[in-house]
């Protein structure tokens, strides 16, 4: 088995998203973290590799303790499996990236203490109530974004190679 200590898990959510290649989840990718293939029995949520299932295969996967992480929206389940992962944190040069809704942040964060959190918010927004543990466990580090702000991106990637610390 590979040893994975060393290996840094970055998760980001909030309310603030640029699909250009300067958005953080670009330039991590580029610096070396993965992102673990997620599953869906519909459609999918963001832009992330899926692998869609049925509802039957999530259902067993669940009661088999095989889901590290899912949501349940518009009647579709998505989220990531525990060996997905898995391969995902073996294969990373650095680290892993989980790019999603807080619920599956916050299920990371719960599974895995070394877990760091950030939630890009405009200023004086409310955080999810279900990022609530992440804050009092420290892994939360909150980024207020002003996007019409020049060279607000390239901030924010420097608060997280700082917190990172890679």
């Amino acid at each position: 088995m590979i040893d994975t200590t060393n290996k840094k898990i970055v998760c980001i959510t909030g309310s603030i998203w640029t699909h250009k290649h300067d958005a953080p989840r670009h330039l991590l990718v580029k610096e070396g973290f993965i992102r673990p293939r997620w599953f869906s029995t519909g459609r999918s949520f963001n832009d992330a590799n899926y692998e869609f299932i049925s509802e039957t295969s999530f259902h067993l996967a669940q009661a088999e303790s095989k889901v590290l992480a899912h949501i349940e929206y518009g009647g579709v389940v998505a989220g990531i499996m525990k060996d997905k992962f898995q391969q995902a944190l073996e294969e990373a040069s650095v680290g892993i990236l989980v790019v999603g809704f807080p619920e599956i942040v916050a299920q990371i964060a719960d599974n895995y203490s070394q877990a760091i959190v950030f939630a890009f918010k405009p200023e004086g927004t409310e955080l999810s109530e279900h990022l609530e543990t992440a804050r009092k466990t420290r892994q939360l580090h909150r980024i207020d974004i002003d996007v019409l702000e020049a060279g607000a991106w390239e901030q924010v990637m420097d608060k997280i190679q700082t917190v990172v610390g890679y």
